[in-house]
């Protein structure tokens, strides 16, 4: 009996060893359904399920060297509204000489296409290099911009430039549409086909990195469809209120599509640097004004009279003037209006920042980071940047502008500078990041728009009360669940198999002791 007793209990004890052993795997294969304790989530790869990370975190070391030539070039299908109702909402052609504007600032190494839509999308001249000899070709296809169509086919219009792009093989190609209507065919079903057919294509554009800027133009405009469509691909959105406003949006569209080296203008005053090969002036002008500019040596130029290093194209909105090696020095120029003024340059001294954000949340805090590049490499003297100062001013909805101070991040080699912002309230925000030496400015605007979180239904908040929850519980976005499976298996077959042993063990003892009782009465007998 005793040893009966002790085969059990050695059986037991060595079920509960090869159990106490298993408990490791068992814990690692349950590690497995969720992040790693030491997992670190890159600005390039954000949390499933949380607003996309900007991709403005500031990098502790910019990159060094500016991209590839061949990479700077964009491929860009301006989609433009020739519907009856720009008769009434644009009569002048203002769009027409935005048009050409945006034309005229994207550099030789773009190509340029032009689509017209109404009642049925038209290639008005397919992608061309924005060299000064096609420079006329293009003008021309802006020029046979209609406003005669009767629908507005919204959907053909991005379907058609999107093909015109397929073929590019250039990694920067963006849509720039712009309408005043809504897409309107005449009947609610073909209303409904188109606008679902719209919907099927703009994540085909997303995958393909093809991104949609969009301007809407007037209140007569579907301002909220093409938003929406902006932000599905990944590109920006603006609203003119008023004809006179469009050039504007196409500048802002600019900055926003070719980031451009720019001096800040203060009053009517701008400094010109000896690092400065070449001036843009953009300069909205009121009806009846002349714009007159003055240089460092206060000689004074006008639309009739200007030097020899000066080129002048007079809009009806606005001037564009374009001064070859500028003299360095303090410049004025006589305004009409404080709005949507610009002065671009060619630069070899740049201030860069990699906010790049088109859209946010409300109450979301973004990043800002801004570094100065010497031909192309950062700029990392301290003796240098230590006597330059970096800032920000915001223009938002809320009053007042306020001034961001951006700090030293660093971290070596140094040369960045960088801040926070939080959109308290929805609408749009323009950015101006500053760098000012002793000797030169520089200025880079950048623009977002803040708007609500989304609302989750009735019905969604039915399906899932608690979203937080729902998202704790989601796994590591490539997390897979069959290894955890086979390694659960293995457990079980493991554990059956020392149950089975413990069993065999203790039967086999009982056995054994039953025979030894049988044999010690025997002798007895």
């Amino acid at each position: 009996m005793q040893t009966k007793r002790t085969d059990t209990l050695f059986s037991l004890l060595l079920a509960l060893w090869c159990i106490a052993s298993l408990l490791p795997a068992v814990g690692a294969a349950l590690a497995g359904t969720g992040a790693p304790h030491d997992a670190v989530r890159t600005p390039q790869s954000p949390a499933k399920g949380g607003p996309e990370r900007d991709a403005a975190v500031p990098p502790t070391q910019p990159p060094k060297q500016a991209p590839e030539r061949e990479d700077r070039g964009f491929d860009v299908v301006l989609l433009m509204d020739s519907s009856g109702s720009m008769r009434k909402n644009d009569p002048h052609n203002y769009r027409k000489d935005a048009a050409r504007l945006f034309i005229s600032l994207l550099g030789e190494e773009d190509r340029v296409g032009i689509v017209s839509f109404g009642d049925t999308a038209k290639t008005l001249i397919t992608l061309s290099q924005n060299t000064k000899e096609n420079r006329g070709r293009l003008f021309s296809a802006v020029n046979a911009i209609s406003s005669r169509e009767f629908s507005t086919h919204i959907h053909d219009a991005v379907k058609k430039g999107y093909e015109e792009l397929s073929s590019s093989k250039r990694k920067n190609r963006i849509l720039l549409l712009l309408s005043d209507g809504k897409l309107t065919l005449g009947a609610k079903e073909k209303d409904e086909a188109a606008r679902a057919e719209l919907a099927a294509l703009l994540p085909g554009l997303a995958k393909a990195q093809v991104k949609l800027y969009s301007v809407a133009f007037t209140d007569q405009s579907d301002a909220q469809l093409l938003e929406n469509m902006a932000k599905a691909t990944g590109g920006f959105f603006r609203f003119a209120k008023a004809d006179r406003d469009v050039h504007v949006m196409f500048v802002s569209l600019f900055e926003k599509v070719k980031s451009p080296d720019s001096l800040p203008l203060e009053g009517e005053e701008f400094t010109v640097d000896k690092e400065v090969k070449e001036a843009v002036l953009l300069i909205t002008r009121k009806p009846g004004t002349a714009t007159i500019l003055f240089d460092p040596f206060r000689k004074k130029n006008t639309p009739l009279h200007y030097a020899k290093n000066i080129q002048w194209f007079e809009a009806k909105t606005f001037d564009m003037i374009t001064v070859k090696t500028p003299a360095p020095g303090r410049w004025k120029v006589k305004l009409s209006s404080s709005e949507g003024n610009r002065i671009f340059i060619a630069t070899d001294l740049s201030l860069k920042s990699s906010f790049n954000r088109a859209f946010v949340v409300q109450g979301e805090t973004v990043h800002l980071d801004a570094w100065l590049e010497k031909e192309n490499s950062i700029i990392t003297d301290r003796d240098f940047l230590e006597k330059v100062a970096f800032l920000a001013e915001a223009t938002g909805p809320a009053r007042g502008n306020p001034k961001i101070g951006l700090a030293d991040a660093g971290a070596p080699p140094g040369g960045t500078y960088i801040g926070t912002l939080t959109a308290g309230a929805e609408g749009e925000y323009e950015v101006r990041i500053i760098a000012e030496g002793k000797t030169f400015k520089r200025e880079k605007l950048v623009a977002f728009k803040a708007s609500a979180p989304p609302v989750a239904s009735p019905a969604e908040r039915k399906r899932e009360p608690d979203l937080s929850l729902k998202k704790k519980r989601e796994p590591v976005e490539g997390a897979s669940w069959e290894p955890v499976l086979v390694k659960f298996g293995l457990i079980n077959v493991s554990l059956a198999a020392v149950i089975s042993l413990g069993y065999l063990i203790g039967r086999f003892g009982r056995r054994r002791a039953k025979a030894e009782t049988k044999a010690g009465k025997g002798q007895k007998r």
